[in-house]
């Protein structure tokens, strides 16, 4: 091609920039195409997104590009520190992932798992306010096999109700949530068989929509 246009041909060294460029840029433009949706993109889809991108832009051992990827590092912190580190102004969008069954609690990363329980009493309250505290059935249910998005950061499986053992109580809320985020169906139609997460669920998760 660049014979074509009569211009000399790229040097190896630019190819890598070229490489490292895109390398930055893709979970970023990914992120944005996820969230601009206009069918299944709902407010439930925000944060998750966003701790994929500063995942793959804090893993990136780049050699020609390393000043572009600290700007871009320093500003995506700066504009999203909230989201990035839980703060309580963001507690309805925390609720809204949360409540979202493919999501849970599986996106906190590591250097937040402490936040389990916060979210837990987060849902609970949230529950309380509504007036949400009927009991219903647990239904059955087996893992999907339908792919992971491998876009989004998990943590490693692990059981999604261990901030249960520092609640002491046993409220119709509580065994609720739980067994919400034991379910291991990641489906929106897991939702029907519930009762207090579809609330929320409707309240906060399709808010954005």
């Amino acid at each position: 091609m660049m014979q074509k246009l009569q211009l000399p041909p790229f040097k190896e060294v630019e190819l890598d920039y070229l490489a490292e460029y895109w390398k930055i840029l893709r979970p970023i433009a990914v992120a944005i195409d996820r969230l601009q949706g206009q069918i299944s993109c709902c407010y439930g889809e925000l944060i998750p997104p966003l701790f994929a991108v500063l995942h793959d832009l804090q893993a990136s051992n780049l050699r020609h590009t390393s000043p572009l990827l600290q700007a871009i590092l320093v500003g995506f912190e700066k504009r999203f520190s909230s989201y990035l580190e839980l703060k309580t102004d963001v507690n309805e969008a925390i609720l809204a992932t949360v409540t979202h069954p493919f999501f849970k609690m599986r996106w906190l990363p590591p250097r937040l798992s402490g936040e389990r329980r916060r979210i837990h009493l987060l849902m609970l309250h949230s529950a309380e306010d509504l007036g949400l505290v009927a009991e219903s059935e647990m239904a059955s249910s087996n893992l999907q096999d339908d792919e992971e998005d491998d876009f989004f950061v998990f943590s490693a499986e692990e059981t999604q109700v261990q901030e249960s053992q520092e609640i002491t109580s046993h409220s119709k809320a509580e065994l609720e949530t739980l067994r919400f985020l034991e379910d291991t169906r990641k489906d929106l139609l897991s939702l029907q068989q519930r009762r207090l997460t579809p609330e929320i669920f409707e309240m906060l998760v399709l808010k954005g929509n």
